[in-house]
């Protein structure tokens, strides 16, 4: 799984715990903050999840352009908005069939992913919905 856009590492430590309890491939979350990294760093190790979370200082779409097709189990987008529909189609690309990109403020800030989110309709490879759910979530199944 990657993270783009680690912040404090509040969802950080969230899918790190799942990752952890289920057997998972430790996380990749990315950030081009480092401030945010460490204090990420710091919450990871108070929650005894360091191991669970490899924590990047990097720009997201380069990341992406990097990753291997068809590498990730999921992806969830919570950075730089507006750079989202740049990134295309990396996203569907790293991303196996069955994959599951998650993309965070989809409904508190629509005209900032609305680029990205006719990008991913337009793709037709993808079932999606939005959760109304903190600041809406986009879940979007690529088949």
């Amino acid at each position: 799984m990657v993270e783009i856009g680690t912040s404090n590492g509040y969802s950080t430590l969230w899918f790190a715990g799942v990752l952890r309890a289920n057997g998972g491939e430790p996380l990749l979350s990315v950030d081009l903050d480092g401030q945010a990294q460490r204090e990420a760093a710091r919450n990871l190790a108070e929650a005894g999840l360091t191991e669970q979370v490899e924590l990047r200082e990097a720009d997201g779409g380069a990341v992406l352009r990097a990753l291997p097709d068809g590498g990730l189990d999921a992806l969830f987008l919570d950075s730089e908005r507006p750079q989202y529909a740049g990134w295309w189609p990396h996203p569907r690309r790293v991303l196996r069939p069955g994959g599951l990109l998650v993309v965070d403020n989809v409904l508190s800030h629509p005209a900032e992913v609305a680029d990205f989110l006719a990008l991913v309709e337009r793709d037709g490879g993808f079932r999606s919905t939005t959760a109304a759910v903190g600041k809406g979530l986009l879940l979007a199944v690529r088949e």
